[in-house]
């Protein structure tokens, strides 16, 4: 019964883990492809343009 535990506790960690890596890689990407804000920062000039 306790190995049946750590493994669901395993695996509900896994989960975890795998949800907020996938929303931060989303999170960057958005941002990569489209900054919130370009210029208005200061001390920020937008790349490449």
């Amino acid at each position: 019964m306790t190995l049946l535990i750590t493994i669901s506790i395993l695996i509900v960690l896994a989960v975890l883990l795998v949800s907020v890596w996938t929303t931060v890689k989303a999170y960057n990407v958005k941002h990569t492809i489209d900054p919130p804000q370009e210029g208005n920062a200061p001390g920020s000039d937008p790349k490449g343009q």
